[in-house]
């Protein structure tokens, strides 16, 4: 009957403590203030202050201080703690580090030590009824220090977005101080943790756990960080149970805050270390992440918060030397950030006003200075007077930053390079490509599949994008003749067949050796970084490619499932000499792919070497599958060093004067996009216009005075009994006389 009561009592909190987070929370982003601060407000009411105030008996049912209730609501908080450190980590962007290091790395520490430094001096003010033990000061005022020095990365980016500063310079400089911040935050708790576990100041111990910790980060961020990504891919790419790579995630989070539990750390790190290693998983789709994101923000951070609220006891401030006490808490917090963070900003080159900005935006704490709090309170380093004061000063700077930012940020203008990257930026919205994470490439050893494998090689090279190649064995390839968009493809001479036979089984297939050529081609072309610290490491091609011999009844429909975002096609055979219809494999990929497919015919026309400069011509409609296209081909020519031409023709057969004026204006403006995005991609556009009844004849005209190595052909698949081809673009691609690209969808 206990353990019934038990459970019974521990799924009242839990319901009580998540229906008033998430409701004050509701309130709370209504009126415009973060949502962490209502369910604080919901752990407030229902802790002493009100609920234990009005209705100690009905509390004392409620919230019993039996151990078995606390172990089981504080461990529920601890499995919390580590999930927010871990979305933590997935949306911290260590790549904002990195681009202005100097002003990051000097607002960060100069931030951090000055506030520090008043936090462990006031520590060492109090007196002795505020402090847990009087023989652990040192570690109470370790704890104090850091929580009255680190801005919260988590507070300060949703700040910035709400007063629509994220994008800019400054705003990105800001965020990036708060990821070091945060970051450094993790590893001094982490060693205050390993003091605080000893009881003794052991310079040792302190040693040890600073070198375990450098080893644990050191193998982390770099091997660690290839071994993540690995087995992301291969649970999404393998594992048919119901979102597998969740619980990858989960698991390494869970295994990382173990590693760093037995090596003397807290398990804060490693939990911050696996978000930010899962963050750059180059799979890491918007759906996995909104799951995991909902799983944690609809359960654990409203019953986190709210048990956070709980500790607090408000009738401590109703005295007034404690409420004095926390007025200088929150002073000293607010005026030594501000003078840290400020004196930072002028040591790393930042202008007065560009600094104090810098200043203001800091000074935001609440979660991140909420979970150092909980951390210390659970270890005993601080009291609940303490920690009522911390959680006070959170609330009160964070709620004081986002007037006093937006003010500070009306009053430093744009510079013409932010301005110019904002404009880029706001273009770039629109693009498609830049949201795919992940290809599909299907080839075989074809005229086709040998053009799409190179091709691929040039597009991964170019966006770095997670591809895996499937090549079909030539062995179980049924032989076909090539349909009436590709004419015949000759069999291979016999001499290449007896050569291919005597290949040792060492050699890679030829797609990906034709792939890794071009690959390799675009690589040893990209010019030198100036700063190379600054620069974006090129991911190898072993990190970017899986590549797989498969036989002819492989799979497709199963293969697609797997979090693809494009499909790039080289087959014999793509379409139907018959009907318009795909044949297989394609018929199947086309069929339960939802992604756009490019698919390559005509591939026996190149007239050249794929790893000389391609000149692509780009026939445009202004449809989304025209621009998706022009992305593409933009890609492709970037890749190759190439040149990109703009094909828009006019219809004349337009009934009415106002109905031609619009057709020339958008068409017109398609180039000028177009020319945009290629100043962007840093390739040359050129912009053509003609006028016909018949697109496809002045395509073929345009093709045979050009001298075009490849077209790119943007289309939408019709829809029928099935998705296939309509005529009209089966008739131009059967009359051009060059390779053809065919992004459809």
């Amino acid at each position: 009957m206990e353990a019934d009561h038990s459970i019974a009592v521990f799924a009242a909190e839990l319901i009580l403590l998540l229906f008033f987070g998430r409701a004050l929370g509701e309130g709370m982003t209504r009126l415009g203030q973060p949502a962490i601060f209502g369910q604080l407000l919901a752990g407030v009411l229902l802790g002493p202050s009100v609920f234990g105030a009005l209705l100690p008996e009905w509390r004392q049912v409620i919230f019993p201080d039996t151990p078995k209730l606390k172990s089981m609501i504080d461990a529920v908080s601890q499995i919390g703690i580590l999930l927010l450190l871990l979305l933590t980590g997935m949306e911290t962007n260590l790549a904002l580090v990195n681009r202005r290091r100097r002003a990051v790395v000097s607002s960060s520490l100069f931030g951090i030590a000055i506030p520090f430094a008043c936090g462990v001096g006031l520590a060492y003010a109090l007196p002795a009824s505020l402090i847990p033990s009087d023989t652990a000061r040192l570690v109470t005022a370790l704890f104090l220090g850091t929580a009255l020095s680190i801005s919260s990365v988590k507070i300060v980016a949703m700040v910035l977005l709400e007063v629509g500063a994220i994008r800019r310079d400054l705003g990105q400089l800001i965020l990036a101080t708060a990821i070091l911040d945060d970051t450094l935050a993790w590893i001094i708790i982490a060693v205050i943790s390993g003091i605080a576990a000893k009881g003794v100041v052991s310079f040792e111990h302190i040693g040890i756990s600073l070198g375990l910790t450098a080893v644990f980060l050191g193998i982390t961020l770099t091997v660690g960080k290839r071994l993540v990504a690995r087995l992301i891919v291969w649970c999404n790419d393998n594992l048919t149970i119901e979102v597998p790579v969740v619980s990858a995630i989960l698991l390494i989070m869970l295994a990382m805050a173990l590693t760093t539990e037995l090596i003397g750390v807290h398990t804060a790190l490693g939990a911050f270390i696996a978000g930010l290693l899962v963050g750059q998983s180059p799979i890491l789709t918007e759906h996995i992440e909104d799951e995991l994101r909902g799983f944690i923000v609809a359960f654990f951070s409203p019953v986190f918060f709210a048990v956070a609220g709980l500790g607090m006891d408000l009738r401590t401030l109703l005295d007034p030397t404690l409420l004095g006490f926390t007025v200088v808490v929150i002073l000293i917090a607010s005026i030594g950030k501000s003078l840290g963070a400020l004196a930072g900003g002028l040591a790393g080159g930042l202008t007065w006003k560009e600094s104090l900005a810098m200043a203001t935006g800091l000074n935001a704490r609440g979660s991140t200075e909420v979970l150092i709090a909980s951390i210390g309170l659970a270890m005993g380093a601080l009291s609940s007077q303490l920690y009522t004061m911390i959680v006070a000063m959170a609330i009160v700077t964070t709620m004081a930053m986002p007037p006093t930012l937006r003010w500070m940020m009306a009053r430093v203008p744009l510079r013409p390079d932010e301005a110019q990257r904002l404009e880029k930026e706001t273009a770039e919205e629109n693009e498609a490509l830049p949201r795919i994470e992940r290809a599909l490439a299907v080839v075989d050893d074809s005229a086709n599949g040998r053009l799409a494998a190179s091709l691929t090689g040039l597009f991964v090279a170019r966006q770095g994008m997670l591809t895996t190649l499937l090549e079909i064995s030539s062995e179980e390839k049924k032989e076909k003749p090539e349909d009436a968009a590709d004419a015949s493809e000759a069999a291979p001479p016999a001499e290449e067949k007896e050569k291919a036979e005597k290949t040792p089984d060492k050699a890679p297939p030829p797609g990906r050796a034709r792939l890794a050529a071009a690959f390799g081609a675009v690589i040893s072309n990209l010019p030198e970084p100036t700063e190379p610290l600054e620069a974006k490491p090129q991911p190898s091609l072993d990190e970017l490619v899986q590549a797989r011999l498969v036989p002819t009844d492989h799979a497709i429909d199963k293969e697609v499932t797997k979090g693809y975002g494009i499909a790039l096609v080289g087959l014999a055979q793509p379409i139907s000499a018959t009907a318009p219809r795909f044949e297989e494999p394609l018929g199947t990929l086309v069929a339960s792919f939802d992604g756009p497919i490019a698919t390559v015919v005509n591939g026996r026309r190149l007239r050249l070497s794929v790893d000389a400069p391609l000149d692509i011509l780009v026939p445009t409609g202004g449809s989304p599958e025209a621009r998706l296209a022009t992305e593409f081909a933009l890609a492709l020519a970037g890749a190759s060093r190439g040149t990109l031409t703009v094909l828009h023709v006019f219809d004349p057969r337009e009934e009415t004067l106002l109905l031609r004026g619009r057709a020339r204006r958008l068409g017109m403006s398609l180039l000028v996009d177009a020319r945009r995005l290629g100043r962007r991609s840093g390739v040359p556009v050129k912009g053509l216009t003609a006028t016909s009844p018949r697109p496809d004849r002045e395509i073929a005209r345009e093709l045979r005075r050009g001298r075009y190595d490849l077209v790119v052909l943007g289309t939408a698949f019709r829809r029928g009994d099935g998705k296939f081809l309509g005529p009209r673009t089966l008739g131009m691609i059967q009359s051009l006389a060059a390779p053809v690209l065919v992004v459809a969808r």
